[in-house]
């Protein structure tokens, strides 16, 4: 084998070299994406499993035998929360709700609030009790560099 040859010889293991570590890292990397999708479909499945919950509650704690006509008579905003530990029987027992889950090994952490907001402007939290009522879960791994934060506006409707 000549110097010509062996130069030829040692280039096309370069580029061989260079092909499979090109390949490796994409290999990788769609692991990488696979792996942080079905992240994302349990965090979303453990958040709509919350809302769906909390959703089939009544309004609030005064409005689960009789109807409410009055703001005033509502929860305040201050005391939302659960009246009782370990009992969710309205809608703002979710709020300041702390979750852990493990699914496949991988650990979840969830955390509820529950706010009143202004019909007219649902993004923002009101400071005074309205007929409506937002619930934001917002559900985080270890394993993944996102946050997932869903939410559901649960509102009271009284027909005579």
């Amino acid at each position: 084998m000549n110097l010509g040859q062996s130069l030829f010889a040692i280039g096309a293991l370069t580029i061989l070299s260079l092909s499979v570590l090109r390949m490796n890292n994409n290999i990788l990397s769609t692991d990488e994406t696979v792996m942080d999708s079905k992240i994302g479909i349990l965090a979303t499945s453990i958040g709509t499993s919350l809302i769906e919950e909390a959703s089939k509650l009544a309004f609030d704690d005064k409005t689960k035998t009789d109807p409410v006509n009055s703001l005033s008579l509502l929860t305040p905003v201050l005391s939302l929360g659960q009246e009782t530990p370990g009992v969710f029987d309205d809608f703002d027992d979710f709020n300041n709700y702390v979750q852990h889950d493990t699914i496949y090994t991988i650990p979840f952490h969830t955390q509820c609030i529950v706010t009143y907001v202004n019909p007219t402007n649902p993004n923002s939290v009101s400071t005074n009790r309205t007929w409506h009522k937002k619930l934001t879960v917002k559900i985080a791994s270890d394993f993944s560099k996102d946050t997932l934060e869903l939410s559901t506006i649960y509102s009271y409707w009284y027909f005579r």
